[in-house]
């Protein structure tokens, strides 16, 4: 059985214009129908729903403001409010996920202290993800080059919060070029966490390009990520090294074409 791929229009298909309106009937001319972004604030919610309508696309995930610091008890009224307006435009575009952060950590706080505050931050938003009917899907991010300081840096971070709020409307966002270049074995991680992912994001590592210009076993990975049992859609999160997206994109589409 095949993975289908979705796209993060924010990174690709640029060469279509600004307007993310744009970027969603280029993938869609290119054979995708399933498209990511990240912040809804400041974009026409309304207009974005419509060009997906129109070209038979659906969004996959959306970002609530991952710079919150969650281990501060005192933003957590604020982060409530924060998801929910990002769970509503969900529901505007049809999109089943939104994805949660943790924000920055700090030094003076124990780490389990920490990851305690954010798993009361995150059971806070249950009841919103049940009313609006999507799932806040946490994501552990890498320290060592995209998001210095950044709490949840392991796949266990966000697990551990995962596990302590217990609901299944929070679930693992796995991605793994984050996880590759924070040092972790993707096999030891779908195998450990298989039971808790609900979304799945690569790109190369290094340089986060486009699947098949880094260094990583692409066949071997999607072999993995089979072997872990997931069959959902598999997230494109990349800065494409070619002019042309599709062009970008044609190695790992065969090959997930194929897996």
């Amino acid at each position: 059985m095949a993975f289908e791929l979705s796209v993060n229009i924010e990174y690709m298909f640029q060469e279509a214009g600004e307007r993310l309106e744009d970027r969603i009937a280029a993938a869609a001319a290119a054979g995708y129908r399933k498209v990511e972004m990240f912040f809804t604030s400041g974009r026409d919610v309304p207009s974005l729903a419509k060009a997906l309508a129109d070209h038979g696309v659906q969004m996959m995930s959306l970002l609530a403001d991952p710079r919150t610091q969650l281990f501060n008890k005192e933003t957590h009224g604020t982060f409530r409010d924060l998801f929910r307006q990002a769970a509503e435009d969900a529901v505007t575009l049809g999109c089943p996920n939104v994805v949660v952060g943790s924000g920055p950590g700090v030094p003076f706080m124990k780490r389990a202290v920490q990851l305690a505050h954010v798993a009361e931050a995150v059971a806070g938003i249950v009841p919103i993800a049940e009313e609006l009917g999507v799932t806040a899907i946490l994501e552990a991010v890498n320290t060592r080059v995209d998001h210095p300081g950044v709490l949840f840096s392991q796949t266990i971070d966000a697990v551990t919060v995962i596990n302590a709020v217990q609901s299944q409307r929070v679930r693992l966002l796995y991605d793994l070029y984050h996880s590759i270049v924070e040092g972790e074995d993707p096999a030891e991680q779908l195998a450990q966490h298989a039971s808790l992912i609900e979304h799945i994001q690569i790109a190369d590592a290094p340089g986060r390009g486009q699947p098949g210009v880094g260094a990583q076993d692409w066949p071997a990975l999607l072999g993995l990520i089979r072997q872990s049992g997931y069959t959902g859609v598999i997230g494109v999160e990349c800065y494409p090294t070619l002019a042309s997206t599709p062009d970008a994109l044609a190695y790992i589409r065969d090959l997930a074409a194929a897996a």
